[in-house]
Protein backbone atom coordinates (compact mmCIF):
# COMPACT_ATOMS: atom_id res chain seq x y z
CA UNK A 1 0.00 0.00 0.00
CA UNK A 2 2.94 2.35 -0.82
CA UNK A 3 0.38 4.48 -2.98
CA UNK A 4 -1.87 5.69 -0.08
CA UNK A 5 1.22 7.40 1.40
CA UNK A 6 2.21 11.01 1.10
CA UNK A 7 4.79 11.85 -1.52
CA UNK A 8 6.90 13.02 1.23
CA UNK A 9 6.35 9.95 3.48
CA UNK A 10 7.07 7.45 0.58
CA UNK A 11 9.94 9.83 -0.20
CA UNK A 12 11.47 9.32 3.85
CA UNK A 13 10.65 5.20 3.15
CA UNK A 14 12.37 4.91 0.22
CA UNK A 15 15.71 6.77 1.78
CA UNK A 16 15.48 4.73 4.57
CA UNK A 17 15.34 1.47 2.74
CA UNK A 18 18.04 2.22 0.26
CA UNK A 19 20.10 3.57 3.56
CA UNK A 20 19.35 0.14 5.57
CA UNK A 21 20.33 -2.14 2.00
CA UNK A 22 23.84 -0.24 2.07
CA UNK A 23 27.19 -0.58 5.45
CA UNK A 24 29.00 2.60 3.84
CA UNK A 25 28.47 6.27 2.94
CA UNK A 26 25.90 7.20 0.25
CA UNK A 27 26.84 10.62 -1.33
CA UNK A 28 23.72 12.90 -1.45
CA UNK A 29 23.64 13.03 -5.02
CA UNK A 30 23.38 9.23 -5.75
CA UNK A 31 20.87 8.91 -3.06
CA UNK A 32 19.13 11.87 -4.89
CA UNK A 33 18.77 9.77 -8.38
CA UNK A 34 18.24 6.42 -6.42
CA UNK A 35 15.22 8.03 -4.56
CA UNK A 36 13.70 11.06 -7.77
CA UNK A 37 14.34 13.13 -5.64
CA UNK A 38 16.68 16.90 -5.02
CA UNK A 39 19.76 17.03 -3.31
CA UNK A 40 17.56 20.19 -1.65
CA UNK A 41 14.07 18.40 -0.26
CA UNK A 42 16.83 14.80 0.73
CA UNK A 43 18.53 17.85 3.25
CA UNK A 44 15.14 18.87 4.54
CA UNK A 45 14.18 14.98 5.00
CA UNK A 46 17.18 14.54 6.97
CA UNK A 47 16.26 17.19 9.47
CA UNK A 48 12.65 15.67 9.53
CA UNK A 49 14.17 11.78 10.40
CA UNK A 50 16.46 13.29 12.92
CA UNK A 51 13.57 13.86 15.22
CA UNK A 52 13.19 9.57 14.88
CA UNK A 53 16.93 8.97 14.52
CA UNK A 54 19.75 10.34 16.51
CA UNK A 55 22.99 11.98 14.67
CA UNK A 56 24.64 8.58 15.37
CA UNK A 57 22.05 6.52 13.87
CA UNK A 58 21.42 9.10 10.85
CA UNK A 59 25.15 10.32 10.43
CA UNK A 60 26.15 13.26 7.50
CA UNK A 61 29.44 14.46 6.70
CA UNK A 62 30.77 15.64 3.67
CA UNK A 63 31.00 11.83 1.95
CA UNK A 64 27.55 11.72 1.66
CA UNK A 65 24.89 10.00 4.37
CA UNK A 66 24.89 6.76 6.36
CA UNK A 67 22.19 4.86 7.99
CA UNK A 68 24.13 3.15 11.33
CA UNK A 69 21.06 1.22 12.66
CA UNK A 70 21.41 0.34 16.61
CA UNK A 71 21.52 -3.47 17.10
CA UNK A 72 18.56 -3.25 19.44
CA UNK A 73 15.97 -1.86 16.70
CA UNK A 74 14.84 -4.08 13.53
CA UNK A 75 13.57 -2.78 10.16
CA UNK A 76 10.37 -3.81 10.97
CA UNK A 77 10.59 -0.31 13.64
CA UNK A 78 10.93 1.65 9.86
CA UNK A 79 7.60 0.45 9.11
CA UNK A 80 6.35 1.12 12.29
CA UNK A 81 6.76 4.44 12.65
CA UNK A 82 5.62 5.46 8.69
CA UNK A 83 2.25 3.64 10.01
CA UNK A 84 2.05 5.55 12.90
CA UNK A 85 2.74 9.12 11.35
CA UNK A 86 0.35 8.08 8.17
CA UNK A 87 -3.18 10.29 8.16
CA UNK A 88 -4.37 7.78 5.86
CA UNK A 89 -3.39 4.68 8.15
CA UNK A 90 -4.57 6.24 11.23
CA UNK A 91 -7.64 7.09 9.97
CA UNK A 92 -7.52 2.95 8.99
CA UNK A 93 -7.17 2.36 12.26
CA UNK A 94 -9.77 4.57 13.49
CA UNK A 95 -12.35 2.72 11.50
CA UNK A 96 -11.84 -0.41 13.34
CA UNK A 97 -12.70 0.88 16.91
CA UNK A 98 -15.67 3.14 15.60
CA UNK A 99 -17.51 2.63 12.55
CA UNK A 100 -20.37 4.76 13.25
CA UNK A 101 -18.98 8.48 12.37
CA UNK A 102 -18.81 10.77 9.49
CA UNK A 103 -16.04 11.93 7.40
CA UNK A 104 -16.77 15.11 9.20
CA UNK A 105 -16.15 13.63 12.35
CA UNK A 106 -13.31 11.63 11.88
CA UNK A 107 -11.60 14.55 9.59
CA UNK A 108 -11.87 16.67 12.67
CA UNK A 109 -10.29 14.09 14.98
CA UNK A 110 -7.62 14.16 12.57
CA UNK A 111 -7.27 17.19 12.31
CA UNK A 112 -7.60 17.51 8.44
CA UNK A 113 -10.77 19.19 6.44
CA UNK A 114 -13.12 16.88 5.19
CA UNK A 115 -12.12 17.33 1.68
CA UNK A 116 -8.55 16.12 2.34
CA UNK A 117 -10.18 12.88 4.14
CA UNK A 118 -12.43 12.49 1.30
CA UNK A 119 -9.28 12.53 -0.80
CA UNK A 120 -7.37 9.92 1.11
CA UNK A 121 -10.88 7.90 0.91
CA UNK A 122 -10.26 8.06 -2.65
CA UNK A 123 -6.88 7.07 -2.80
CA UNK A 124 -7.29 3.96 -0.35
CA UNK A 125 -10.26 2.51 -1.99
CA UNK A 126 -7.86 2.46 -4.72
CA UNK A 127 -5.13 0.12 -3.48
CA UNK A 128 -7.59 -1.61 -1.26
CA UNK A 129 -9.33 -3.46 -3.96
CA UNK A 130 -6.12 -6.09 -3.76
CA UNK A 131 -7.88 -6.53 0.15
CA UNK A 132 -11.49 -7.03 -1.45
CA UNK A 133 -12.17 -4.60 0.48
CA UNK A 134 -13.74 -0.89 0.40
CA UNK A 135 -14.07 2.33 2.67
CA UNK A 136 -17.58 3.46 2.06
CA UNK A 137 -18.47 7.02 3.25
CA UNK A 138 -21.81 7.57 4.77
CA UNK A 139 -21.41 6.44 7.59
CA UNK A 140 -17.46 5.46 7.40
CA UNK A 141 -16.82 1.94 7.59
CA UNK A 142 -14.94 -0.74 6.02
CA UNK A 143 -17.01 -3.13 3.65
CA UNK A 144 -16.37 -6.15 1.77
CA UNK A 145 -18.58 -9.39 0.30
CA UNK A 146 -16.94 -11.35 2.76
CA UNK A 147 -16.68 -10.41 6.74
CA UNK A 148 -13.23 -12.56 6.90
CA UNK A 149 -11.08 -10.23 4.02
CA UNK A 150 -11.91 -7.52 6.18
CA UNK A 151 -10.74 -9.29 9.45
CA UNK A 152 -7.68 -10.51 7.81
CA UNK A 153 -7.02 -6.97 6.30
CA UNK A 154 -6.82 -5.72 9.92
CA UNK A 155 -4.72 -8.55 10.46
CA UNK A 156 -2.31 -7.70 8.81
CA UNK A 157 -2.44 -4.22 9.86
CA UNK A 158 -2.00 -4.58 13.54
CA UNK A 159 0.88 -7.23 12.87
CA UNK A 160 2.92 -4.76 10.77
CA UNK A 161 1.77 -1.54 12.95
CA UNK A 162 2.47 -3.02 16.56
CA UNK A 163 5.15 -5.00 18.06
CA UNK A 164 4.58 -8.20 20.28
CA UNK A 165 4.92 -6.04 23.09
CA UNK A 166 1.88 -3.69 22.50
CA UNK A 167 -1.60 -3.79 23.39
CA UNK A 168 -3.51 -0.98 21.28
CA UNK A 169 -6.78 -2.13 21.79
CA UNK A 170 -7.55 0.14 25.30
CA UNK A 171 -11.16 -0.89 25.69
CA UNK A 172 -10.14 -4.70 26.25
CA UNK A 173 -8.42 -5.38 29.70
CA UNK A 174 -5.29 -7.34 28.08
CA UNK A 175 -5.02 -9.50 31.43
CA UNK A 176 -8.20 -11.07 31.35
CA UNK A 177 -8.54 -11.59 27.68
CA UNK A 178 -5.23 -13.41 28.22
CA UNK A 179 -6.63 -15.96 30.93
CA UNK A 180 -9.69 -16.43 28.31
CA UNK A 181 -7.25 -17.68 25.84
CA UNK A 182 -4.85 -19.63 28.45
CA UNK A 183 -8.15 -21.31 29.56
CA UNK A 184 -8.57 -22.54 25.93
CA UNK A 185 -5.30 -23.33 25.52
CA UNK A 186 -5.31 -26.05 28.89
CA UNK A 187 -8.51 -27.70 27.73
CA UNK A 188 -6.39 -28.94 24.77
CA UNK A 189 -3.37 -29.47 26.34
CA UNK A 190 -1.33 -27.29 24.54
CA UNK A 191 1.68 -25.38 25.52
CA UNK A 192 1.97 -22.45 23.91
CA UNK A 193 5.00 -20.38 23.22
CA UNK A 194 5.82 -16.12 22.61
CA UNK A 195 5.39 -16.40 19.11
CA UNK A 196 2.52 -18.52 19.10
CA UNK A 197 0.52 -16.88 22.14
CA UNK A 198 1.21 -13.19 20.20
CA UNK A 199 -0.19 -14.61 17.08
CA UNK A 200 -3.31 -16.17 18.91
CA UNK A 201 -3.89 -12.89 21.04
CA UNK A 202 -3.88 -10.89 17.64
CA UNK A 203 -5.93 -12.99 15.07
CA UNK A 204 -9.05 -13.90 17.98
CA UNK A 205 -8.88 -10.39 19.36
CA UNK A 206 -9.26 -8.82 15.82
CA UNK A 207 -12.37 -10.85 15.46
CA UNK A 208 -13.53 -10.24 18.88
CA UNK A 209 -13.59 -6.60 18.21
CA UNK A 210 -15.65 -7.29 14.85
CA UNK A 211 -18.10 -8.98 16.52
CA UNK A 212 -18.28 -6.72 19.44
CA UNK A 213 -19.58 -4.27 16.67
CA UNK A 214 -22.41 -6.76 15.03
CA UNK A 215 -20.17 -7.99 12.29
CA UNK A 216 -20.49 -11.61 11.86
CA UNK A 217 -18.82 -14.25 9.54
CA UNK A 218 -20.24 -17.02 8.27
CA UNK A 219 -19.61 -20.33 10.53
CA UNK A 220 -19.35 -22.69 7.74
CA UNK A 221 -17.53 -25.77 9.47
CA UNK A 222 -18.48 -27.71 12.72
CA UNK A 223 -14.71 -28.30 14.38
CA UNK A 224 -16.22 -25.80 16.96
CA UNK A 225 -16.99 -28.63 19.50
CA UNK A 226 -13.17 -29.76 19.41
CA UNK A 227 -11.46 -26.34 20.32
CA UNK A 228 -13.60 -24.25 22.68
CA UNK A 229 -14.27 -26.17 25.92
CA UNK A 230 -17.73 -26.24 27.84
CA UNK A 231 -17.31 -22.78 29.95
CA UNK A 232 -19.82 -24.00 32.46
CA UNK A 233 -17.59 -26.33 33.94
CA UNK A 234 -15.27 -22.95 34.62
CA UNK A 235 -17.96 -20.89 36.35
CA UNK A 236 -16.04 -18.87 38.43
CA UNK A 237 -13.38 -17.75 36.08
CA UNK A 238 -16.20 -17.58 33.18
CA UNK A 239 -17.99 -15.00 35.41
CA UNK A 240 -14.98 -12.73 35.80
CA UNK A 241 -14.21 -12.83 32.49
CA UNK A 242 -17.52 -12.35 31.15
CA UNK A 243 -17.79 -9.18 33.46
CA UNK A 244 -14.29 -7.77 32.51
CA UNK A 245 -14.56 -8.11 28.84
CA UNK A 246 -18.51 -7.10 28.69
CA UNK A 247 -19.12 -10.08 26.96
CA UNK A 248 -21.12 -13.84 26.89
CA UNK A 249 -19.14 -16.87 26.14
CA UNK A 250 -21.83 -18.56 24.44
CA UNK A 251 -21.15 -20.46 21.66
CA UNK A 252 -21.99 -18.30 18.84
CA UNK A 253 -19.84 -15.53 19.98
CA UNK A 254 -16.50 -17.82 20.72
CA UNK A 255 -17.16 -19.28 17.10
CA UNK A 256 -16.93 -15.85 15.65
CA UNK A 257 -13.88 -14.97 17.69
CA UNK A 258 -12.14 -18.30 16.63
CA UNK A 259 -13.75 -18.17 13.28
CA UNK A 260 -10.32 -18.14 11.54
CA UNK A 261 -9.26 -21.54 13.23
CA UNK A 262 -12.68 -23.21 13.01
CA UNK A 263 -13.61 -22.10 8.99
CA UNK A 264 -10.15 -23.20 7.80
CA UNK A 265 -10.18 -26.55 9.35
CA UNK A 266 -7.00 -25.60 11.81
CA UNK A 267 -6.23 -29.11 13.28
CA UNK A 268 -3.81 -28.69 17.03
CA UNK A 269 -2.00 -32.28 16.12
CA UNK A 270 -1.30 -34.98 13.25
CA UNK A 271 -3.56 -37.59 15.15
CA UNK A 272 -6.32 -35.15 15.02
CA UNK A 273 -5.55 -34.78 11.30
CA UNK A 274 -5.70 -38.46 10.50
CA UNK A 275 -8.66 -38.78 12.67
CA UNK A 276 -10.29 -36.24 10.07
CA UNK A 277 -9.24 -37.82 7.41
CA UNK A 278 -10.94 -41.33 8.39
CA UNK A 279 -14.14 -39.24 6.83
CA UNK A 280 -13.29 -36.72 4.54
CA UNK A 281 -11.63 -37.97 1.28
CA UNK A 282 -9.82 -34.55 0.72
CA UNK A 283 -8.13 -33.87 3.74
CA UNK A 284 -6.65 -38.05 3.18
CA UNK A 285 -5.50 -36.82 -0.67
CA UNK A 286 -3.80 -33.60 1.26
CA UNK A 287 -1.93 -35.22 3.58
CA UNK A 288 -0.95 -38.07 0.95
CA UNK A 289 0.14 -35.52 -1.50
CA UNK A 290 2.13 -33.71 1.63
CA UNK A 291 3.99 -36.72 2.36
CA UNK A 292 5.42 -37.85 -0.89
CA UNK A 293 6.12 -34.36 -2.17
CA UNK A 294 8.23 -33.88 1.21
CA UNK A 295 9.63 -37.62 1.11
CA UNK A 296 10.78 -36.82 -2.51
CA UNK A 297 12.24 -33.23 -1.88
CA UNK A 298 14.12 -34.78 1.23
CA UNK A 299 15.28 -37.29 -0.81
CA UNK A 300 16.15 -35.21 -3.69
CA UNK A 301 18.03 -33.08 -1.21
CA UNK A 302 19.52 -35.97 0.81
CA UNK A 303 18.45 -34.07 4.26
CA UNK A 304 16.22 -35.87 6.29
CA UNK A 305 12.98 -34.83 7.99
CA UNK A 306 12.83 -36.21 11.67
CA UNK A 307 9.70 -34.49 12.20
CA UNK A 308 7.69 -35.73 9.36
CA UNK A 309 4.24 -35.83 10.59
CA UNK A 310 4.46 -32.96 12.68
CA UNK A 311 5.54 -30.94 9.25
CA UNK A 312 2.55 -32.56 7.16
CA UNK A 313 0.48 -30.91 9.99
CA UNK A 314 2.00 -27.36 9.59
CA UNK A 315 2.02 -27.41 5.61
CA UNK A 316 -1.74 -28.94 6.46
CA UNK A 317 -2.34 -25.67 8.37
CA UNK A 318 -0.65 -23.17 6.15
CA UNK A 319 -2.19 -24.23 3.13
CA UNK A 320 -5.70 -23.71 4.42
CA UNK A 321 -4.69 -20.57 6.09
CA UNK A 322 -3.04 -18.50 3.52
CA UNK A 323 -6.37 -16.36 2.52
CA UNK A 324 -8.44 -16.28 -0.21
CA UNK A 325 -11.41 -13.91 -1.03
CA UNK A 326 -14.73 -15.23 -1.68
CA UNK A 327 -14.51 -15.17 -5.40
CA UNK A 328 -11.20 -17.32 -5.16
CA UNK A 329 -8.78 -15.19 -5.19
CA UNK A 330 -5.52 -14.72 -2.98
CA UNK A 331 -5.21 -11.83 -0.83
CA UNK A 332 -1.61 -10.07 0.26
CA UNK A 333 -0.23 -10.59 3.60
CA UNK A 334 1.53 -7.34 4.39
CA UNK A 335 0.32 -3.73 4.41
CA UNK A 336 4.03 -1.76 3.39
CA UNK A 337 6.37 -4.23 4.36
CA UNK A 338 6.42 -8.31 2.83
CA UNK A 339 8.56 -10.29 5.90
CA UNK A 340 8.21 -13.20 4.91
CA UNK A 341 9.63 -12.55 1.07
CA UNK A 342 12.23 -10.79 3.32
CA UNK A 343 12.94 -13.99 4.93
CA UNK A 344 12.67 -16.47 1.55
CA UNK A 345 14.83 -13.79 -0.28
CA UNK A 346 17.66 -14.10 2.90
CA UNK A 347 17.11 -17.50 2.38
CA UNK A 348 17.76 -17.32 -1.18
CA UNK A 349 21.19 -15.30 -0.58
CA UNK A 350 22.65 -18.53 1.32
CA UNK A 351 21.24 -21.44 -0.49
CA UNK A 352 19.50 -20.78 -4.02
CA UNK A 353 19.52 -24.25 -5.11
CA UNK A 354 17.44 -25.32 -2.26
CA UNK A 355 14.82 -22.51 -2.68
CA UNK A 356 14.43 -23.31 -6.42
CA UNK A 357 13.69 -26.67 -5.03
CA UNK A 358 11.20 -25.85 -2.64
CA UNK A 359 9.39 -23.52 -5.31
CA UNK A 360 9.23 -26.46 -7.32
CA UNK A 361 7.53 -28.86 -4.95
CA UNK A 362 4.86 -26.00 -3.93
CA UNK A 363 4.54 -25.77 -7.85
CA UNK A 364 3.98 -29.74 -8.00
CA UNK A 365 1.37 -29.37 -4.98
CA UNK A 366 -0.36 -26.82 -6.48
CA UNK A 367 -0.67 -28.51 -9.83
CA UNK A 368 -1.83 -31.86 -7.67
CA UNK A 369 -4.79 -29.81 -5.96
CA UNK A 370 -5.54 -27.92 -8.60
CA UNK A 371 -4.53 -24.53 -7.07
CA UNK A 372 -2.85 -21.22 -7.88
CA UNK A 373 -1.09 -19.26 -5.34
CA UNK A 374 -0.04 -15.85 -5.25
CA UNK A 375 3.22 -14.59 -4.43
CA UNK A 376 2.33 -13.50 -1.41
CA UNK A 377 0.90 -16.68 -0.22
CA UNK A 378 4.12 -18.99 -1.70
CA UNK A 379 6.14 -16.84 0.89
CA UNK A 380 4.33 -17.97 3.50
CA UNK A 381 4.03 -21.42 2.61
CA UNK A 382 7.41 -21.57 1.88
CA UNK A 383 8.56 -19.56 4.90
CA UNK A 384 6.21 -22.16 6.90
CA UNK A 385 7.98 -24.94 5.38
CA UNK A 386 11.90 -24.18 6.09
CA UNK A 387 11.02 -22.77 9.72
CA UNK A 388 9.00 -26.53 10.71
CA UNK A 389 11.55 -28.67 9.07
CA UNK A 390 13.74 -29.55 12.29
CA UNK A 391 17.63 -28.76 11.69
CA UNK A 392 17.16 -27.93 8.31
CA UNK A 393 19.82 -25.37 8.37
CA UNK A 394 22.54 -27.27 9.97
CA UNK A 395 22.22 -29.81 7.33
CA UNK A 396 22.05 -27.33 4.40
CA UNK A 397 25.24 -25.64 5.70
CA UNK A 398 27.25 -29.22 5.75
CA UNK A 399 26.16 -29.83 1.82
CA UNK A 400 27.26 -26.04 1.11
CA UNK A 401 30.00 -26.14 -1.46
CA UNK A 402 33.03 -24.71 0.57
CA UNK A 403 34.99 -21.74 -0.53
CA UNK A 404 38.68 -23.04 -1.00
CA UNK A 405 41.38 -20.32 0.97
CA UNK A 406 45.15 -20.69 0.25
CA UNK A 407 46.92 -19.87 2.84
CA UNK A 408 50.80 -18.53 2.86
CA UNK A 409 52.44 -17.18 5.92
CA UNK A 410 55.60 -15.27 5.87
CA UNK A 411 56.29 -15.73 9.59
CA UNK A 412 56.25 -19.87 10.37
CA UNK A 413 54.92 -22.84 9.41
CA UNK A 414 53.03 -23.29 12.30
CA UNK A 415 51.91 -19.95 12.44
CA UNK A 416 50.20 -20.61 8.97
CA UNK A 417 48.75 -23.54 10.74
CA UNK A 418 47.25 -21.15 13.45
CA UNK A 419 45.49 -19.03 11.15
CA UNK A 420 43.62 -22.45 9.45
CA UNK A 421 42.76 -23.17 12.68
CA UNK A 422 41.12 -19.37 13.26
CA UNK A 423 39.42 -19.43 10.14
CA UNK A 424 38.11 -22.64 10.63
CA UNK A 425 36.68 -21.35 13.89
CA UNK A 426 35.15 -18.35 12.44
CA UNK A 427 33.70 -19.80 8.91
CA UNK A 428 32.72 -23.67 9.96
CA UNK A 429 31.49 -25.35 7.58
CA UNK A 430 31.74 -22.27 4.81
CA UNK A 431 35.16 -23.45 3.74
CA UNK A 432 37.81 -25.61 3.02
CA UNK A 433 41.65 -24.61 3.46
CA UNK A 434 45.40 -25.56 2.10
CA UNK A 435 48.51 -24.07 3.12
CA UNK A 436 51.33 -23.12 1.24
CA UNK A 437 54.32 -24.71 2.05
CA UNK A 438 56.64 -24.57 -0.68
CA UNK A 439 60.35 -22.96 -0.01
CA UNK A 440 60.20 -20.40 -2.76
CA UNK A 441 56.65 -18.24 -3.06
CA UNK A 442 55.83 -18.19 -6.33
CA UNK A 443 53.10 -16.59 -8.46
CA UNK A 444 52.80 -18.77 -11.57
CA UNK A 445 52.76 -21.69 -9.14
CA UNK A 446 49.90 -19.87 -7.13
CA UNK A 447 48.16 -19.29 -9.68
CA UNK A 448 47.80 -22.86 -11.30
CA UNK A 449 46.27 -23.97 -7.65
CA UNK A 450 43.17 -24.24 -7.58
CA UNK A 451 41.55 -21.74 -4.84
CA UNK A 452 38.86 -19.51 -4.59
CA UNK A 453 40.21 -17.12 -2.24
CA UNK A 454 44.45 -16.44 -1.32
CA UNK A 455 44.97 -15.14 1.95
CA UNK A 456 48.51 -13.79 3.08
CA UNK A 457 50.69 -12.43 5.86
CA UNK A 458 52.66 -9.75 3.27
CA UNK A 459 51.46 -7.16 0.79
CA UNK A 460 51.90 -8.21 -3.38
CA UNK A 461 52.90 -6.05 -5.39
CA UNK A 462 49.94 -4.03 -7.43
CA UNK A 463 51.45 -5.06 -10.70
CA UNK A 464 50.40 -8.79 -9.57
CA UNK A 465 47.32 -8.20 -8.17
CA UNK A 466 45.69 -9.30 -11.40
CA UNK A 467 47.66 -12.72 -11.32
CA UNK A 468 46.68 -14.55 -8.10
CA UNK A 469 42.75 -13.38 -8.81
CA UNK A 470 40.59 -12.76 -4.96
CA UNK A 471 43.26 -12.26 -2.52
CA UNK A 472 43.58 -10.76 0.73
CA UNK A 473 46.43 -9.74 3.29
CA UNK A 474 45.49 -10.00 7.03
CA UNK A 475 48.20 -8.90 9.97
CA UNK A 476 50.20 -11.53 11.50
CA UNK A 477 47.20 -11.82 13.95
CA UNK A 478 44.03 -10.76 11.59
CA UNK A 479 42.00 -8.02 12.43
CA UNK A 480 38.35 -7.37 12.41
CA UNK A 481 38.68 -5.44 9.98
CA UNK A 482 40.61 -8.63 8.18
CA UNK A 483 37.99 -10.84 9.56
CA UNK A 484 35.23 -8.63 7.78
CA UNK A 485 36.65 -8.30 4.56
CA UNK A 486 36.96 -12.35 4.22
CA UNK A 487 33.53 -12.82 5.35
CA UNK A 488 32.25 -10.63 2.64
CA UNK A 489 34.72 -12.39 -0.02
CA UNK A 490 33.66 -15.72 1.32
CA UNK A 491 29.95 -14.82 1.22
CA UNK A 492 30.35 -13.79 -2.24
CA UNK A 493 32.66 -16.83 -3.49
CA UNK A 494 30.04 -19.19 -2.32
CA UNK A 495 27.46 -17.16 -4.43
CA UNK A 496 29.60 -16.98 -7.74
CA UNK A 497 29.50 -21.09 -7.17
CA UNK A 498 25.95 -21.57 -7.72
CA UNK A 499 25.77 -18.67 -9.75
CA UNK A 500 28.75 -18.30 -11.98
CA UNK A 501 27.09 -15.76 -14.14
CA UNK A 502 26.98 -13.23 -11.58
CA UNK A 503 28.86 -10.51 -10.84
CA UNK A 504 27.85 -9.43 -7.73
CA UNK A 505 26.02 -10.58 -4.84
CA UNK A 506 22.52 -9.90 -4.64
CA UNK A 507 21.05 -6.88 -2.15
CA UNK A 508 18.06 -6.80 0.28
CA UNK A 509 17.15 -3.92 -1.12
CA UNK A 510 15.42 -6.52 -3.88
CA UNK A 511 12.91 -7.27 -1.55
CA UNK A 512 12.22 -3.86 0.08
CA UNK A 513 12.42 -1.85 -3.46
CA UNK A 514 9.12 -4.54 -4.16
CA UNK A 515 11.16 -6.30 -6.37
CA UNK A 516 9.41 -9.55 -7.93
CA UNK A 517 10.88 -13.17 -6.70
CA UNK A 518 12.08 -15.50 -10.04
CA UNK A 519 14.42 -17.90 -10.98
Amino acid sequence: MYEVLEANERRRLKVLEYLYSRDDWIPLRELAQKTGSSERILKQDMIQLREYYSIEVLQTSHRGIRFVFPPYQSIDGIYRAILKDSIAFNFIEKLFYDDTKTVFELAEELFISSSTLFRIIKKLNGSLKKYYVQIQTHPCKMISENEDTIRYFYLNYFSERYSNLEWPHKAINQEIYEQLLFLIMKENNINIDLADFSRLKLWTVISFVRTQQGNYTQIASSNYTKMIPDFSKFHPAVATIEKTLGISLDKDFLEQVFSVFINNDFVLTYDSLLEDAQTNPFIEKNISVHRDLLTNLSNHLRIPIPNLNQLIKEMYNITHLVFKSKSGHYLPSFILFDQKKFFIQSIEELFPDFVKEVLTTLKRYEKIMELTYNESARYEIMYTLIIHWEHLIPELYKRKEKVHLLIVSSFDLEHAKMIQDLLHHYFKEDIYTEIYEEPIFSLKDVKKRPYDILVTTFPIPLKNIGEVGNYICIQIMPTKRNMYALSEEIALRSKLKHHPTKKSSKKFRLVLEGKPFTH
